[in-house]
């Protein structure tokens, strides 16, 4: 979940850095930048906020030379809301752009850096009248379609109608006490579903060499980026990168790098479900094993929504960036 204020902190603490340096810039307004300002306006929390953010902000600047460039185009600041609608192509919130220097990054400042999004999988759409079942339909999203431009196989769509018919039995019954029972809501619906995502997201990526960057690139965005996440209780805020492009850091008029490059994946290792810190193995999370030491996490969940019916989505999630990715904290500002 995208933090509004401190994405509006990280814009002000930019805006004031660059007015300090003298380095022109422009902003391209849009709904999303007009939420984050609104946000930032009715805040009685902005010198907070800035403690927060403006050690962080200090650190990137010093690992990015072209964003101290005076000559050329302005700085371009772009912006991007929860559902990335200004650009598909980037994770993160705020995007920095010179692009007569073929410069872009970004940076991402979400209540959770690990959170990539969630993705829906199938609904189970039901029409009753006087406690009759009418009509039901299932809606079972062709995830290869919409990320790999490879529709999922027809085994795939048996596998989960099958399981979508499973529920038919409960479907008079009220979804939110079905929800309290474990048995119905792991055995009869998310462990089966994971299992046949199991099989078939292997198989398309087995089947298409190119699958795992179209992969990548779907979840993580075609710009790499910074994120940071302050924490409350240490007084400090995180910050971490996301650099498989070697598009951070770089150094102008050479091809050396302030910020390590980790490799983007070209092959999916290993699919599993995740275990526990305690050796105990998921019922709800698989976990997805790349090269380049890269991990993704997809944990199930069910949810009754008015637009969908019963809904059946996908959190998907990174544990930990590749070693040796730029990794850092700095202590807040103090307070005066």
């Amino acid at each position: 979940m995208i933090n509004d204020l401190l994405v509006a902190a990280c814009v002000k603490g930019t805006i004031e850095r660059l007015e300090n340096a003298g380095i022109p810039y422009e902003i391209e307004e849009n709904d999303a930048y007009r939420d984050y300002m609104s946000a930032w306006e009715n805040s009685d929390e902005k010198e907070l906020l800035m403690r927060k953010v403006r050690p962080a902000l200090a650190k990137f600047a010093k690992l990015e030379p072209y964003l101290h460039e005076i000559d050329g185009d302005p700085l371009r600041l772009r912006f991007n809301g929860p559902k990335r609608d200004l650009d598909k192509d980037s994770f993160a919130e705020v995007l920095l752009e010179r692009k007569d220097l073929n410069w872009a990054i970004g940076v991402s400042i979400k209540n959770d850096a690990k959170v990539l999004t969630d993705m829906r999988i199938a609904d189970r759409n039901i029409d009753l009248y006087m406690n009759h079942t009418v009509n039901t339909v299932n809606e079972i999203e062709d995830f290869g379609d919409k990320i790999f431009g490879v529709p999922c196989s027809n085994d795939y769509f048996d596998d989960v109608n099958e399981i979508m018919e499973r529920i038919h039995a409960h479907d008079r019954e009220r979804w939110a006490e079905l929800l309290l029972d474990d048995d119905f809501v792991y055995d009869t619906v998310i462990t089966p579903i994971l299992r046949a995502l199991s099989r078939e997201l292997p198989k398309i990526m087995r089947n298409h060499p190119e699958a795992p960057m179209h992969f990548f690139d779907y979840f993580y965005g075609k710009y790499d980026y910074y994120y940071l996440n302050p924490i409350d209780e240490l007084q400090i805020t995180r910050m971490g990168a996301v650099n498989p492009r070697g598009g951070l850091g770089r150094i102008p008029g050479t091809d050396n790098h302030l910020v390590n490059e980790a490799v983007k994946p070209t092959r999916l290792l290993d699919v599993r479900f995740a275990t526990g810190s305690h050796g105990e193995i998921s019922r709800d999370t698989i976990q997805l094993t790349f090269d380049g030491g890269w991990v993704m996490n997809f944990t199930m969940f069910v949810s009754n929504t008015k637009k969908y019916g019963r809904s059946f989505s996908l959190g998907v999630y990174m544990p930990v960036t590749p070693f040796g990715s730029f990794r850092d904290q700095v202590k807040w500002d103090p307070e005066y």
